[in-house]
C-alpha cells in the first residue's frame, strides 16, 4: 500500500505528502484503537492532531522527516497513553490531579516520563489539569561542587525556615547530611 502511494505521489496523481508522516498518522491511528476509555482517546486524538500533526506538517514543509522526528513523536503519545491511565490506578482521574501525583510520575522514571511533558503542558494550558509544576526539561548541574560551608549554610536554613513544609525540610536535611 506504501509503495502504491509512492508511485502515484511520484506521478502526481496523489499530492506530495511526506512518507514519514503518512506511516506516522497510520501508527497514531492504529495506536488510538487500542485505548479502551473514550475520554482518553478522546484527549490524546486531540494533542496528536492539534500539537504533533501541526509540527510534524511545518517540518515536512521545510524538508523531508526523518526517523527520529516520528519515533520522538510516537514516545510522546505513547507516554501521554501511559500517564492518561497512571492515574486511574492511584484512584483519581486526570483533571483531579494534584502536584504530587505529578511529581510522583516524574520520580518512578525521569527518563521515561519525560515524553509526557508535552502532553500535560497542553493539558495545563487547556485546563483539563490543574496548573501544575513540571519538572524542567533539561536538568543541569552546578560546574562548582557544594563546598562545607554553603552546605551548612543551606542546611541551617533548612533546619530553622519554618515556612518550609515539614516532610521538605527533612528530605532536604538528609541530602544535605
Amino acid at each position: 500500500m506504501t509503495h502504491l502511494r509512492d508511485l502515484l505521489m511520484d506521478s502526481a496523481v496523489l499530492p506530495r505528502v511526506d512518507r514519514q508522516l503518512l506511516l506516522y498518522q497510520r501508527r497514531l491511528t492504529e495506536r488510538l484503537a487500542t485505548i479502551e476509555d473514550p475520554g482518553h482517546r478522546q484527549l490524546l486524538r486531540r494533542f496528536a492532531t492539534w500539537h504533533q500533526m501541526r509540527r510534524l506538517r511545518t517540518k515536512a514543509e521545510k524538508g523531508p522527516l526523518g526517523r527520529s522526528q516520528t519515533n520522538h513523536t510516537k514516545q510522546e503519545v505513547t507516554r501521554a497513553g501511559a500517564f492518561l491511565g497512571w492515574p486511574a490506578d492511584r484512584g483519581c482521574v486526570i483533571g483531579q490531579c494534584q502536584q504530587a501525583d505529578v511529581d510522583a510520575w516524574h520520580t518512578e522514571s525521569l527518563a521515561t516520563r519525560r515524553p509526557s511533558q508535552s502532553f500535560l503542558r497542553g493539558c495545563i494550558k487547556t485546563g483539563r489539569v490543574p496548573r501544575l509544576t513540571l519538572p524542567p526539561a533539561v536538568i543541569t548541574q552546578h560546574p562548582e561542587p557544594l563546598h562545607q560551608h554553603r552546605r551548612l549554610a543551606i542546611l541551617r536554613r533548612v533546619l530553622n525556615d519554618d515556612s518550609l513544609p515539614l516532610r521538605a525540610r527533612i528530605a532536604a536535611a538528609l541530602v544535605l547530611l
